[in-house]
């Protein structure tokens, strides 16, 4: 099966499908509907959107694709031992999409094969624009310089846990001329469009991450964990890469990843 097949799906049918579903909601939301929003266990907030959201798509993966996992964020794992394995976050950002801020939350729909990420797609389905693996992007900043450079970080204050993970975030803080907030998965977006020059997160989610990494390795960006690791040939088991948590750094040169590494890793 060519993952060209594979990727004109997405682009047909998973993603309008999610787009269709989480605007409606949005605006019935603003329009002061209910969403049923709850508390999970691990303290983040879901909403009908993110139920309906990947409920539509697990359905049209399984009538298309009867013999391929599935696994999404809100409903787990299904059949995991396929070689391939679709990765569903549905709303990644609900938080921001409960705040009504457009333009700060998405979807992200990635397939594994065989434990590696060979196909990845991004919406942000109120402004109606979509990033893919496979298409050609030339918009990137090649800023060299950290004290001249734009990062986002969703948010610097929480996602670093430790005392010493968060000197080294505060680091790149102080010498980055600016650092934007709360943006989740479209401030990768930002950074292939050129507005920003580089990302880092932590403690992401397999859904988080997973999907990203080969719109982000296709659009000519690094792409590495803190520690320096490259992800463009990581492979990751499905057993146990749904159940860590992921540090990321995307960066628009290796020039400038060099110098955000030399404030995680002096």
């Amino acid at each position: 099966m060519k993952t060209d097949e594979l990727l004109t799906f997405t682009k047909n049918i998973l993603l309008p499908k999610a787009n269709s579903i989480l605007s409606q909601t949005y605006r019935d939301y603003c329009q002061g509907q209910d969403i049923e929003i709850v508390t999970k266990a691990d303290q983040s907030p879901a909403t009908q959107a993110d139920r309906m959201t990947e409920s539509a798509l697990r359905e049209l993966i399984s009538e298309n694709y009867p013999l391929h996992g599935i696994h999404g964020e809100e409903f787990g794992g299904h059949n995991l031992d396929s070689d391939w394995i679709w990765v569903l976050d549905p709303l990644d950002g609900t938080k921001e999409f409960v705040a009504q801020k457009k333009g700060q939350f998405g979807t992200l729909i990635g397939l594994l094969y065989k434990g590696k990420a060979v196909l990845g797609a991004m919406s942000d389905p109120i402004n109606n624009q979509q990033w893919f693996s496979g298409q050609v992007m030339q918009r990137i900043n090649n800023r060299l310089e950290l004290s001249e450079s734009t990062i986002a970080c969703t948010r610097p204050c929480e996602m670093f846990p430790t005392h010493e993970l968060q000197n080294k975030m505060s680091h790149v803080e102080v010498t980055a001329h600016a650092i934007k907030t709360d943006l989740n998965c479209l401030g990768f977006a930002g950074v292939i469009d050129g507005l920003f020059d580089a990302v880092i997160e932590n403690q992401l989610k397999a859904h988080d991450l997973l999907p990203l990494i080969p719109i982000l390795l296709n659009a000519g960006l690094q792409v590495v964990d803190l520690s320096g690791n490259s992800y463009a040939c990581m492979e990751f088991a499905s057993a146990e890469a749904f159940e860590r948590k992921y540090g990321v750094i995307a960066a628009s040169n290796p020039t400038l990843m060099e110098q955000i590494l030399s404030c995680f890793n002096p």
